[in-house]
């Protein structure tokens, strides 16, 4: 029998309780979880391992979590994953910070375990048909590509990367 895929959900939080609680939430739920207690070790973490998605906490001594989350999503094999932001910062700008650097979603603490769950189940398949979409034009040969308002490319096809390095 083959064995099932575990999700991988990386925790940053330097917050012993907020780590403990949701290692276990999570675990229980049947996914694998890493844990990261500030934002440079999240960023060495990553170039071991690369999770489905991360969730991270905004405020943390030394490197913030918006800081964080730019620095994660700049690099190639980590920006499809979903990262969800955790804070006790509700405030719309804060939110809008957020989003900004790179987050998908925005929950505040105190934590609901069922809501947490259920956020990640949605940006982990949001995450897996976004996947299968692109890899089914990477397969389809042609040379395909998407670009932001500037002009940076966002997204191309194997074929279209060859042609625009």
């Amino acid at each position: 029998m083959a064995e099932q895929h575990r999700d991988i959900v990386l925790v940053v939080d330097d917050s012993p309780d907020t780590l403990s609680f949701l290692t276990e939430a999570i675990e229980r739920s049947g996914a694998t979880v890493l844990v990261a207690v500030a934002g440079d070790l999240a960023l060495a973490l990553v170039e071991e391992i690369t999770p489905d998605l991360i969730l991270l906490d905004a405020i943390m001594p030394g490197m913030d979590g918006f800081e964080t989350c730019r620095r994660l999503k700049a690099l190639t094999q980590l920006a499809h994953v979903p990262v969800i932001f955790m804070t006790g910062l509700s405030e719309t700008e804060h939110i809008v910070k957020g989003l900004e650097a790179g987050g998908v979603d925005y929950v505040t603490k105190p934590i609901a375990p069922d809501e947490i769950l259920a956020r990640i189940r949605v940006h982990l398949a949001s995450a897996r048909a976004a996947q299968s979409a692109r890899a089914a034009l990477d397969t389809t040969g042609r040379t395909l590509f998407a670009v932001d308002r500037s002009g940076a490319v966002l997204w191309s096809t194997p074929q279209a990367a060859r042609l625009l390095s």
